[in-house]
């Protein structure tokens, strides 16, 4: 993968490209916010490793610039231990993931390398539940004649939902389906995204097809089964 890394401790720079490297990516280095907007706005990276603070312009500034000009790249955010406010802000912004610093070399590959798998349906590529219609290969849904553009996790997890409708669904078990973590399961990662799927298919309806399901999780339901 093509991958910015966005980042200005200039050491840690170093090492994350040279990781990236060593693991087949092809990986550039900015320091400045600025300068990342600029390189990324054209879309011509699969995926960005964003910090938070950085000159300039700070990481969700840059965000929310490049999701106004529907730049489609994937982001992994970096933030500082324990600052849970700027993970939801990043992840309400339009990004795929987060990783809190300090964090280990290798769990940052893995998260680079989740991001940048391929999410295979396993049964069919149109999954269709009362009047919401999901194209896996599109990337988009339609809620009536709303048509509705998602991220590529959006639509992972919409199409977990969607495959067994009314089954509920634990917050790990979707974690564990979605971003492929086997070992760290973080609900507030499911929650964000599940709180960004609602804006997107059940606003401004009435019957709502995203439930949440008291202590146990979410599932999807026609609200109007034949």
């Amino acid at each position: 993968m093509r991958i910015l890394i966005v980042e200005d401790e200039v050491n840690l720079a170093a090492h994350l490209a040279r990781a990236l490297e060593h693991d087949g990516h092809d990986p550039r280095v900015v320091h400045d916010g600025k300068v990342a907007l600029m390189e990324a706005r054209d879309g011509s990276y699969d995926l960005l490793v964003l910090d938070v603070e950085l000159p300039g312009m700070d990481g969700l500034e840059v965000l929310k610039q490049l999701r106004d000009l529907a730049v489609k790249s994937r982001v992994l955010m970096l933030t500082a231990r324990g600052e849970t406010p700027d993970k939801v802000a990043g992840l309400t912004g339009g990004a795929d993931d987060y990783l809190s610093k300090p964090f280990a070399m290798n769990e940052l590959v893995a998260r680079v390398n989740a991001l940048g798998g391929r999410f295979v349906a396993p049964t069919g590529r149109t999954l269709r539940l009362g009047d919401l219609t999901l194209s896996l290969d599109d990337r988009e849904a339609w809620r009536g004649e709303r048509r509705i553009e998602l991220s590529e996790r959006e639509c992972a997890l919409l199409g977990v939902l969607m495959r067994e409708p009314g089954r509920i669904f634990s917050r790990v078990e979707l974690s564990e389906r979605v971003w492929a973590r086997e070992h760290e399961y973080d609900t507030k990662l499911v929650d964000v995204f599940i709180g960004r799927l609602r804006k997107k298919i059940d606003e401004e309806k009435d019957k709502p097809l995203i439930e949440t399901v008291h202590h146990l999780g979410y599932t999807l339901r026609d609200p109007d089964p034949a």
